[in-house]
């Protein structure tokens, strides 16, 4: 899935630029860095705000837990399940 793409690639970035990234989500409205990404109008996210660290490891988060839903695959939702301090998540589809 995009999404576990982009927040291994915004992991690995703050790693090899020494500099945090954030990827945060409200209101629907998702942002990395700061700038609007385009995201399918039928997907939604649930509010999240994840800032990693120039090691890499999850920083600060707003929400532990994410929730994606995608009405183009029966109203399938997705969590991921963070855990701060690693960078690492626990993926379950519902």
């Amino acid at each position: 899935m995009e999404f576990e793409t982009i927040l291994k690639d915004q992991q690995a970035q703050a790693i090899t630029t020494a500099r945090s990234r954030r990827l945060a989500s409200v209101n629907g409205i998702v942002k990395l860095n700061g700038t609007k990404l385009q995201v399918p109008n039928e997907t939604k996210f649930s509010d999240f705000d994840i800032t990693f660290n120039a090691n890499g490891n999850i920083q600060s988060l707003k929400e532990a837990k994410i929730v994606i839903t995608l009405p183009y695959e029966s109203g399938a939702k997705i969590s991921y399940q963070l855990q701060i301090g690693s960078g690492q998540y626990k993926k379950t589809r519902h």
